[in-house]
């Protein structure tokens, strides 16, 4: 019998292969079609599905229909990582796109706050985006077929669309991703065709397609804009404001179809309920066009719309549809599934054919998506009238670069920021008029600000798709306070981010130069001038100097870097120190005399002598290429300081003597006992060995350190009592993405440049470490009452208490530094990032 199913298998997997879908599988048959514009299907020389499209073919397809078509025009918005064209190809009538800038600076203007512009002739906006996910791949693949009928399509209905609409196709939106996966899935197709599970083209090699050339899920981005895709896109999100957007997805190759509306009890209050009311009104029409295509489908299960920095929610908090599609994810040209032998193509037909039913929504909900942004906006003033917060200061002293990085992020989503005029004082924090800026609530973005400053304590659902919290001022640990009056509100002149310019104080010197371990961007100055072949000592003490008739004072950590004995003249350390000054924006103290009228002096042996860095990433393997990703994104693009990313299995002929820091992020499960010893033979020579989440853990079961691990908190069997529910009994104990209070002692290397003694830490995981119950061990610690914001029970509070964020543990001469949460939570969370990038500068002179 087992023979008789496998031979039925392969005879109809050779009969679905020889058998690849032509045009009309995949085209409605409502309308016809022009014979000047190529089909996908000619233009590649191949069936729809045949083949993954790569993501230079595809850009030749939608160069082609911008040459070919009057009906579209394309621009490049961004360009990725790996210097690939992020494009748009817009759509709309040949008359409306004589007068496109117009038509788009009316239906702007239709929806701001206090316009009186009548409706008449205003276009409706609708963007459809896809391939967030390099390895969900159907998107992408059906986006030359949307470009086709909407270039091609001919007849009464596709003329009414197109002149009351426009239509935005991003084909791609992470071209790096796309590329890698359709790379593998091509090179591993067969001619014959083998959809069996097992097979290597569905198992992708270390890091897989999903993410952006670092690694990062491009999806959880929209909010944070860490990346140049999301900068671009939601640039040009705010120049567009699109009434609808769609999010096309993969998922599990056993599902059917998802669409939105999901799941009810995890809606974002701050999310208008007309929104979901059209959102529902939508889902009737993809209900209806995948009925005529037999598609099985569902809704309002397993996803939600909380977090507002995905594709799909970002549109919801500005006045926008986001509607996220997920298909059935086969990930070659065809596969065995729960659901019978599946095809690309299939896959491709169905995201194609929500494409157009969300085009016919559109069309027939026409008034209704341009009444609800309208009113979106002109609601704005009552959601701030009904707050009780009226405003936020915020604003450091000490960090002016990532002050304006944060108005940058603000000012990217359209968030109006002014000067703060006057001096505050505010629950015992000082803003002072020069360093610390204004953001009203009373502004057309009132609920997006609202969502990016709160700490939200109460929820109605437990479970949460992504994180329950994104809280940007203590991402960015700045100082910052509600105002509740308008006596609070003293704002001056709107500001736009600037590049802030470092100076050299006290002029060129023949002794030394000084610098504050102060500025985000002080790891690139210093390496700059480690880089050149300067050498660099750091304070271990506090100090000050008399400069241009100023005391100026310095703390633990300032940098010292001496001008005698250097590899470069005077003249042309001067000239380097400028340079590194302006394009930093950190301030260097020229000195004229070693001599410290308080603290120590400049030849001090407490001012202790710094080696550059070499850095070693462990990657592959058990590796978690996104808190890898995070560790390379933070070290490469924020400090441009060269790190070297070495493959799990190469440790062994690896030589490790050369590097001065070793960062391990995972689960090393495939070394030995020979690897694991070459490893602490070379930490205890003197090396910095960083244990990163699961690389903590894995150093402190294999004999590195003395770390243990809390137990979890068992399930509460008593809070649910219906089968039903048993979900929600296991999740409820989840930290799947909370804040949390820390407290620091910032004489230790690993606190250099903090000025306050508490940070807040983004904790995206269940994991807690016991106490070493050593003196100096655990710089960073949670406090006594950790809790800030975020979804989090009590059980796991009364566990966090108290415990480690950071420790530190001798091995012969080297050290073994441990983070047990995030640092670098999405490339975003600045101001822990300073704690990681210390241990790569410092770790070797901690006692």
């Amino acid at each position: 019998m087992r023979k008789i199913t496998a031979s039925l298998i392969v005879l109809l997997l050779f009969f679905v292969s020889s058998a690849q879908e032509k045009m009309d599988y995949f085209l409605p048959g409502d309308v016809s079609y022009n014979p000047e514009i190529p089909t996908p299907e000619a233009f590649f020389n191949q069936q729809i599905g045949e083949w993954h499209l790569t993501h230079d073919q595809v850009l030749n397809y939608i160069e082609t229909i911008n040459e070919l078509s009057d009906r579209a025009i394309m621009y490049e918005y961004a360009r990725t990582y790996e210097n690939r064209p992020l494009v748009h190809l817009v759509f709309t009538s040949v008359e409306n796109q004589q007068n496109l800038d117009e038509l788009k600076n009316k239906h702007y203007d239709y929806s701001e706050p206090g316009s009186d512009l009548a409706k008449d002739g205003v276009p409706l906006v609708v963007s459809l985006t896809y391939g967030v996910h390099g390895n969900e791949s159907s998107g992408t693949n059906s986006s030359v077929l949307t470009a086709y009928y909407l270039a091609a399509a001919e007849g009464e209905k596709i003329d009414k669309l197109l002149a009351n609409t426009i239509i935005i196709v991003d084909p791609c939106l992470n071209p790096d991703g796309f590329t890698r996966h359709s790379t593998w899935a091509n090179m591993h197709q067969s001619v014959a065709a083998n959809g069996n599970p097992d097979s290597r083209q569905f198992d992708e090699v270390w890091p897989g397609g999903r993410t952006n050339h670092y690694w990062f899920d491009l999806n959880r981005d929209y909010l944070l804009l860490v990346h140049p895709e999301s900068k671009g896109r939601v640039e040009k999100f705010h120049e567009w404001k699109p009434n609808i957007v769609t999010d096309h997805h993969e998922m599990g190759a056993n599902s059917s179809f998802f669409f939105q509306p999901g799941v009810p009890s995890r809606n974002n209050p701050l999310t208008p309920e007309k929104n979901y009311e059209l959102t529902h009104e939508i889902a009737k029409y993809h209900a209806q066009f995948l009925d005529k295509i037999g598609s099985y489908y569902f809704s309002e299960e397993s996803f939600d719309d909380y977090y507002f920095g995905k594709g799909s929610s970002y549109p919801d908090i500005n006045g926008s549809v986001g509607i996220l599609f997920e298909q059935a994810g086969f990930r070659g040209r065809i596969r065995q599934t729960e659901n019978g032998v599946r095809k690309l193509a299939f896959g491709i037909k169905n995201q194609f054919t929500t494409s157009l039913s969300t085009l016919e929504a559109a069309m027939n909900l026409h008034d209704d998506l341009l009444d609800m942004q309208k009113e979106f906006y002109a609601t704005a003033a009552d959601v701030a009238d009904a707050s009780t917060v009226k405003g936020y200061a915020f604003g450091s002293e000490t960090d002016k670069v990532k002050t304006q990085l944060f108005i940058d992020l603000l000012r990217r989503h359209q968030i109006e920021v002014y000067k703060n005029e006057k001096d505050l004082t505010i629950e015992g924090k000082e803003f002072r008029s020069e360093s610390s800026y204004i953001v009203p609530v009373d502004q057309k973005q009132a609920r997006l600000i609202l969502s990016l400053f709160e700490e939200v304590t109460s929820f109605t659902d437990t479970t949460f798709y992504d994180v329950s919290t994104w809280t940007m001022p203590l991402a960015f640990d700045l100082n910052y306070a509600k105002l509740t009056n308008s006596k609070q509100m003293a704002q001056g002149d709107a500001v736009e981010a600037e590049k802030i310019e470092g100076q050299v104080i006290g002029g060129k010197s023949s002794l030394a130069y000084v610098f504050r371990w102060n500025e985000y961007s002080c790891p690139t100055a210093l390496y700059s001038l480690q880089a050149a072949g300067l050498r660099t000592r750091v304070a271990t003490e506090k100090f000050s100097f008399n400069i241009d008739n100023m005391n100026e004072a310095f703390t633990y950590g300032s940098i010292l870097v001496p001008v005698s004995d250097q590899k470069l003249s005077e003249a042309d350390i001067f000239k380097l120190i400028t340079s590194v000054a302006k394009n930093t924006g950190v301030d260097f103290y020229g000195l004229s005399t070693g001599l410290s009228p308080e603290g120590i002096d400049a030849g001090s042996n407490n001012f202790a002598l710094l080696t550059r860095p070499e850095v070693l990433l462990f990657v592959g393997g058990d590796v978690r290429s996104s808190d890898a990703g995070e560790i390379w994104h933070l070290i490469d693009q924020r400090f441009h300081i060269p790190v070297t990313l070495v493959e799990t299995g190469s440790l062994s002929r690896t030589n490790l003597n050369r590097y001065t820091t070793i960062i391990l992020a995972g689960n090393f499960r495939s070394w030995d006992t020979n690897e694991i010893q070459k490893l602490k033979t070379w930490t205890e020579q003197g090396g910095t060995l960083i244990g990163y989440k699961s690389g903590a853990q894995w150093a402190a079961k294999s004999g590195f350190g003395k770390n243990t691990y809390k137990k979890q908190v068992d399930p509460d069997t008593t809070k649910y009592q219906s089968y039903a529910e048993r979900g929600k009994e296991r999740t409820l104990n989840l930290v799947s993405g909370a804040i949390f209070n820390a407290q620091m002692d910032i004489t230790h290397p690993l606190c250099y440049g903090y000025t306050d003694g508490e940070i807040s830490i983004f904790k995206s995981d269940n994991s807690v470490a016991n106490s070493l119950e050593k003196k100096y061990a655990e710089p960073v610690k949670y406090t006594a009452s950790p809790y800030k914001s975020g979804w989090v029970s009590e059980p796991n509070i009364e566990r966090i208490k108290n415990t480690p964020v950071v420790s530190v543990e001798s091995l012969g001469r080297g050290k073994l530094i441990s983070y047990e949460d995030n640092m670098n939570f999405r490339g975003i969370w600045l101001g822990t990032s300073k704690l990681f990038t210390n241990a790569v500068f410092f770790g070797n002179l901690i006692e």
